[in-house]
């Protein structure tokens, strides 16, 4: 959790502290009421307690030789309207900490007092949705980038809660670095649900493909309450020339994690404004605001993001399915 707080802090925020959602030139904020902004960002989930970082804002533009970590806040937690005290700050993490661990259906509320100001977010913790199944073609070798090419097909079968709206996010990785076959190149494209995340993306940029390395968000539009199963491809390049062909494994760690609708809007715009292709964290490396784009705030009367989300792993050898890669025939 500490890791995900350390990326969660916007490279490129710029918000109106009154709205969630807006563009605001950069010199009107190098005054004080851009001094005045206080920065919250928080990623939540079931397995760790709840923690929050608070900052001031500044501009790369400037100098800066510290980041303006606020330390002497009175940061106050709530679940599903109950008081649950203050958040203790620990100067070694510099993240105001619960010894909560939220619930799946639970209601955050966090709310402090900043130059005289109430700033306040509050989410909801998704209900964790299983992967039911997993089914694993390949095709290969066939020529893409070069002629000993692999494709990886996963079908990934899982069931939309019924009666909500829902928000996803998928990805995969290898399992074991150094043993494992090395992640190859994720094609979302084929797949209903990302072709209507990018028929939305589109209208600001044109042409917009979902081929994104760390994974992409999708909603459960026009599969609401249904079994659904997601196609998914993954590329391998050059196998015979790079050796992978001789890897005795290649385990993958698929991960379906139900994200809250404020997350799911917030790493739609990191993929509007093309911050960062980093995944579930994606488009956040350090405090500060870069250019005037729009990136989705639930924070009143600040800037930042608090999300919450819920995972499920399925860990799977490739190989065990599918069987491993033969080897070259000649001269490879």
């Amino acid at each position: 959790m500490k890791i995900f707080i350390k990326h969660l802090i916007l490279s490129a925020i710029a918000l109106i502290a009154t709205s969630c959602y807006n563009e605001i030139s950069l010199d009107e904020y190098r005054n004080e009421n851009g001094q005045n902004l206080l920065t919250i960002n928080s990623l939540l989930c079931p397995d760790s307690a709840i923690s929050v970082m608070a900052s001031n804002m500044f501009f790369f533009p400037d100098k800066h030789d510290q980041h303006l970590i606020i330390e002497d806040l009175d940061m106050n937690l709530f679940i599903n309207g109950e008081s649950k005290g203050k958040m203790k700050y620990n100067k070694s993490s510099k993240l105001y900490s619960s010894d909560i661990k939220p619930q799946p259906g639970d209601k955050i509320r966090i709310s402090t007092t900043y130059k005289g100001a109430e700033v306040s977010t509050t989410d909801s913790m998704p209900l964790n949705t299983p992967i039911e199944k997993l089914e694993i073609s390949c095709r290969g070798p066939v020529t893409v980038f070069s002629s000993e090419d692999f494709i990886y097909t996963y079908k990934i079968t899982f069931t939309d809660n019924p009666n909500e709206e829902n928000y996803y996010f998928l990805s995969w990785s290898e399992v074991e670095r150094g043993k494992d076959v090395m992640y190859g190149q994720p094609d979302f494209k084929h797949e209903y649900v990302f072709q209507i995340l990018a028929n939305e993306i589109r209208g600001t940029i044109p042409g917009w493909e979902p081929e994104w390395h760390g994974g992409l968000p999708f909603s459960d539009k026009g599969i609401e309450g249904k079994t659904h199963t997601l196609v998914v491809d993954e590329l391998l390049q050059h196998v015979y020339t790079s050796q992978l062909w001789r890897k005795e494994q290649m385990k993958r760690d698929f991960r379906l994690f139900s994200i809250s609708k404020s997350y799911y809007k917030y790493l739609v715009d990191i993929i509007l404004n093309k911050t960062d292709d980093g995944g579930l964290q994606g488009g956040m490396i350090d405090l500060g605001a870069a250019d005037p784009i729009k990136i989705y705030s639930n924070i009143n009367n600040g800037i930042g993001i608090m999300g919450c989300y819920s995972t499920s792993h399925y860990v799977v050898d490739v190989f065990k399915i599918v069987g491993p890669i033969l080897p070259p025939k000649s001269g490879l």
